[in-house]
């Protein structure tokens, strides 16, 4: 189990490099399209892939700033429980974002296969929107293994005490 955990991590690691990769690029194409437009030359199709990239950013990020804790929490009652009751309210609360992510996760998989079926693209480059839903979709499977190998460290950590 030891070496699932190190591939999940791996794949972690990557999608925060690759989520990096997409705000840079987003970056980099709105700065050109700006320059393109003043000499009445813009990038056709510049808003869907700065679009695309912005959900690629905010998808590849997902397990990362889960594992870092970077997301929003309200602490105010939580904060002052002791350790024990703490970690039995982190269980439950991993426990709701599992079963809240593996239904998003299963829902995205689906809509995606839909979107295929129905050969849905993009409105000026037509892309196939099928494959960015799919990208997110597993984005979503990856950031739902965290929250379960969270969930595990946590049961651990209850039984220690």
């Amino acid at each position: 189990m030891h070496v699932f955990w190190k591939i999940v991590q791996t794949v972690s690691t990557k999608m925060k490099a690759l989520g990096a990769v997409c705000l840079v690029g987003m970056s980099l194409l709105t700065c050109a399209d700006v320059v393109g437009r003043f000499f009445r030359h813009p990038i056709f199709g510049s808003v869907e892939l700065v679009t695309l990239m912005s959900v690629f950013a905010v998808a590849f990020s997902l397990p990362f700033t889960h594992e870092t804790r970077g997301h929003f929490g309200v602490e105010l009652f939580v904060s002052r429980l002791p350790r024990k009751k703490r970690a039995v309210v982190d269980i439950a609360t991993a426990c709701i974002s599992v079963a809240f992510f593996g239904l998003v996760t299963w829902r995205m998989f689906d809509y995606a296969w839909k979107m295929k079926a129905s050969g849905e693209v993009s409105m000026n480059l037509e892309l196939p929107e099928y494959l960015a839903i799919l990208l997110v979709a597993f984005c979503f499977v990856t950031f739902s293994l965290m929250i379960v190998r969270g969930l595990f460290e946590k049961i651990e950590e209850l039984k220690r005490k």
